[in-house]
């Protein structure tokens, strides 16, 4: 049931997602290479910021901690 809900869920968001750049393209007037070329920049963008979260991460996971807020006491 869980899974079932799932692919619901991802099917409408791709339903939304392709119904708002179908009405970009033809309502607003914007170009579909322009509007591409922004999709590519912006996934571009996102997968940088999680990189860069992920790396902070591990960083502060390999940071050695002090004593005081040690879990030994």
């Amino acid at each position: 049931m869980k899974n079932r809900q799932r692919t619901r869920t991802v099917v409408l968001a791709l339903v939304a997602s392709v119904a708002l750049f179908w009405g970009a393209i033809d309502i607003v007037g914007v170009p579909a290479v322009r509007l591409a070329g922004q999709l590519v920049w912006v996934t571009l963008g996102v997968v940088a910021v999680i990189l860069a979260s992920a790396l902070a991460g591990w960083l502060l996971s390999k940071r050695p901690r002090s004593g005081r807020h040690s879990v030994d006491g």
